[in-house]
């Protein structure tokens, strides 16, 4: 072959991974953890944590976390679901880099772009193959890869991701190879390289090799036509079918998966010294779950066509569409929130596949059919056997390996139409494909940068990973360090325990006090009274020589110079926290209810003194109001605010109790905040007591505020009482009262509302005669600021005969009432 017809063989080959390596540069999150993030976080924490502690003098286990039991040997939080062989490539990739964790993260995340990469160059080297046409191939690759999973978990640090998707890949090149030109060595070995990355390969593997076998076997009885009935055709085949590529190839994948899980079942059995069942292993535990296999899962009302099904072809609908098209799916989006499937993706979903499985069957030539339809079908394969985990939110990472349906979508359009149009012209069409599909990658991975641009994240996530490298290296030569629950998560809102795992990965971290994370909330009330009542939870907790705490102290802290979590010797604390009461007891509160609340450093401090016991046990809430709902996220959307749930102790709050007082922290969103209404509610939602905060707003919305207050002001009250309530022109109330404190705003105010006619009201309150408008004071109804308070509400668009409003008192009565006819 000419150079020149060489170099335009593969000129489109060169412009996919120019293209690639262009655009992912826009997407992947540098070398911090963005809180913005929490499933990409969660994924990528978890797993670099493994690959740190990820060596021989720990048996190369697969575990998030190490530490010392008491006689100085090491015991393990296990997680050993994935095979070895990804974790080793991490591990091999962050090695050069020591313990500059940055440095890791960087070229963790190199290593999964580069996988991403190479699982697009495999296909689309495959591709060309099958449809016959680079161009077709560069298209249809492009289109399928810049969708909503494909883009979002490209640099995810994962088995499960990236490194799995290149596998699969990997492996269908292998089989297009094989039908193509019989190299079966070839695709044996790339099936091997795959499992060691990850399992999704399974759900492509076994039904090809089951597809096979069946053609096979169907041939082979076909053909024997004298050998007599069935039964003798059968039984004069089986000799042949023993011996089929397609039997070994099943053979040998099987035989080397089971060996990989057998290497991880024995570091998980020897790790709890031979005292578990195999059934009680965390690795066979999860597979049990996971196929839904274990005596206690139950599928439940997910198992329908509206449910688990349902959010397949919606994942199938997602994955099928160039981000730049779909944008966020309304599921699965981060963060991860139980709103529904929509409908309209579903069905485009279910319409995509059944498109793609008819193109993978008529529209490639017959001896690609098998790898495409196998390719097609692998995301619902692997959903099927795998539906105790695929069905839910926190799995949508699944959504990647639904590559295949516009993978065979967009070959079987472009082949149709090169075929239909012939010639130059189907050439033609195939080359401006490519075009147009680069510029649809290039624009969807820049929508998809774009979102996860966050200044004041990025800034927090540069700081923490500071914090995180200040105490490790204060605590490398110390030996031990514990992760208690004065400090679980708090410095890491709406994240999970996963990024300080892997940033503390070589430290040896106890679990302090007994407070188990995988708990929940009775197990942290539980854990917290024994605390409270002096009784010793767990040892390792009690011998551990430090401590880290959102406390700050820079007199006796060993890392003075953090932001956020600081590094103590135990023997300090006591007199730390000591030192904190006394500092919040000599400034004002922000808000008081039956603990007075701090708002510091974007925190909410907690204080009661004295503290009886049973003060702290109730669940304590905070919901957190921005000035505009563009910064609403997931569920925070409907209800107008973002909250959090958390126990006085645990996940979420760095709860202590000493000398008869009560204090504990937890973070507020790193978001501009309007205000903040906290408390704490017991079971069915009974709130015990309530406060509201009104953060200082920016210059330009006190601005507004001022302006729109003075507006109001400027015309005579239609009433006083408890505020001054005035009747505007465009239909609304205002209440406004100066001076004013947060305490003037703590109950819920009441609006009654009755119509000149009662045929106005709804229905069903046109038997009490007046319509209801009650509300908290706090955004989008009121604001507080410079000592002033203004709420604005909606009055109902019809004759209004009378109004009653006022507020009442927190802890029942009323505070004030006002009649306006």
């Amino acid at each position: 072959m000419p150079i020149s017809a060489h170099i335009r063989s593969w000129l489109p080959l060169a412009i996919l991974l120019a293209a690639l390596a262009s655009a992912l540069a826009l997407v992947g999150d540098r070398g911090h953890f963005y809180r913005s993030r929490w499933l990409h976080n969660e994924i990528s924490a978890k797993n670099l944590a493994i690959a740190e502690n990820l060596s021989p003098k720990h048996g190369f286990r697969l575990a998030t976390r190490v530490w010392r039991d008491e006689g100085g040997g090491f015991e393990y939080d296990l997680y050993g679901r994935f095979p070895v062989g990804g974790f080793a490539l991490i591990k091999l990739a962050m090695m050069p880099f020591g313990g500059d964790r940055t440095a890791q993260l960087l070229a963790a995340r190199a290593l999964m772009l580069l996988m991403f990469c190479g699982a697009a160059a495999l296909a689309y080297l495959a591709l060309a193959r099958i449809a016959g046409s680079r161009w077709i191939a560069l298209a249809a690759v492009l289109l399928a890869f810049s969708s909503f999973y494909a883009l979002y978990f490209a640099d995810a640090v994962a088995g499960e991701a990236t490194m799995d998707l290149f596998g699969v890949m990997l492996v269908f090149h292998g089989m297009v190879a094989f039908v193509e030109k019989g190299r079966f060595r070839q695709l044996l070995v790339k099936t091997c390289a795959a499992l060691l990355l990850g399992w999704h390969v399974y759900a492509l593997i076994l039904p090809f090799a089951l597809w096979g076998f069946g053609g096979e076997a169907l041939a082979l009885v076909r053909a024997d036509g004298e050998a007599g009935g069935w039964r003798a055709r059968i039984l004069s085949a089986l000799p042949a079918l023993a011996r089929s590529r397609f039997v070994a190839l099943a053979a040998v994948s099987i035989l080397l998966g089971c060996a990989l899980l057998a290497f991880n079942f024995a570091g998980e059995y020897t790790a709890y010294g031979g005292e578990r069942s195999l059934r009680d292993l965390p690795s066979l535990d999860s597979m049990l779950n996971r196929l839904a296999l274990a005596d206690s899962y139950d599928l439940g009302p997910e198992w329908t066509p509206g449910g688990f099904l349902m959010r397949q072809f919606h994942r199938a609908g997602v994955a099928s569409a160039p981000y730049a098209a779909a944008g966020f799916p309304d599921y699965d989006s981060p963060p991860l929130g139980p709103s529904p499937s929509s409908p309209a993706r579903a069905a485009w979903g279910f319409a995509a596949a059944c498109a793609a499985l008819a193109a993978a069957i008529a529209l490639v030539p017959r001896r690609f059919r098998a790898p495409m339809a196998c390719l097609v079908l692998m995301s619902f394969c692997w959903a099927l056997a795998a539906r105790g985990s695929t069905y839910t939110g926190l799995h949508s990472l699944e959504g990647m390996f639904f590559v295949g349906l516009p993978l065979a979508l967009w070959v079987g359009a472009l082949v149709g139409a090169r075929r239909l149009l012939g010639g130059r012209l189907g050439g033609a069409v195939a080359i401006a494909a490519a075009a147009l599909a680069a510029s649809v990658f290039a624009l969807s991975a820049f929508q998809a940068g774009q979102i996860r641009i966050d200044e004041h994240a990025a800034k927090y996530a540069k700081e923490t990973a500071a914090d995180m490298d200040a105490i490790r290296e204060a605590a490398a030569e110390k030996d031990v360090v514990i992760s208690s629950a004065a400090w679980h998560i708090t410095a890491y809102y709406d994240f999970s325990i996963a990024p300080v795992d892997y940033y503390l990965a070589g430290s040896y971290v106890y679990e302090g006090a007994g407070l188990t994370f995988q708990g929940g909330e009775a197990a942290w009330g539980r854990a917290w009274r024994n605390l409270r009542r002096g009784t010793k939870a767990d040892s390792h907790g009690e011998k551990a020589e430090y401590a880290v705490t959102r406390h700050r102290d820079e007199r006796l802290s060993l890392t003075p110079g953090n932001r956020y979590m600081f590094l103590y010797k135990r023997s300090d604390l006591a007199a730390l926290h000591r030192a904190e009461r006394r500092r919040l007891e000599a400034s004002e509160p922000d808000a008081a209810g039956e603990f007075d609340i701090y708002l510091e450093n974007g925190a909410l401090r907690y204080l009661k003194s004295p503290c009886a016991p049973g003060d702290a046990d109730a669940i304590f809430f905070a919901h957190f109001f921005p000035p505009d709902a563009a910064y609403l996220r997931g569920e925070g959307g409907p209800a107008g605010f973002e909250g959090v749930n958390f126990p006085f102790a645990g996940a979420s709050a760095s709860g202590v109790y000493f000398d008869g007082a009560c204090m504990t922290t937890v973070n507020i969103p790193y978001r501009p905040m309007a205000a903040i209404r906290t408390g704490q509610y017991v079971s069915g939602g009974e709130r015990l007591w309530e406060a509201a905060i009104f953060p200082p707003p920016s210059a330009d919305a006190l601005a507004a505020y001022e302006s729109a207050y003075q507006t109001v002001a400027s015309g005579e009250p239609a009433a006083r009482s408890g505020f001054n309530l005035h009747l505007n022109g465009n239909g609304t109330i205002s209440y406004l009262k100066r001076p004013c404190s947060q305490n003037d705003v703590r109950g819920r105010f009441f609006l009654s509302v009755h119509p000149a006619n009662a045929a106005d009201l709804p229905a069903e309150r046109r038997e009490i005669g007046h319509e209801s408008l009650n509300f908290d004071f706090e955004p989008p109804f009121g604001v507080a600021f410079n000592g002033k308070c203004m709420a604005t509400i909606q009055l109902p668009d019809y004759e209004i005969a009378k109004i009653e409003t006022g507020q009442d008192a927190p802890g029942g009565g009323r505070l004030w009432a006002a009649e306006i006819e």
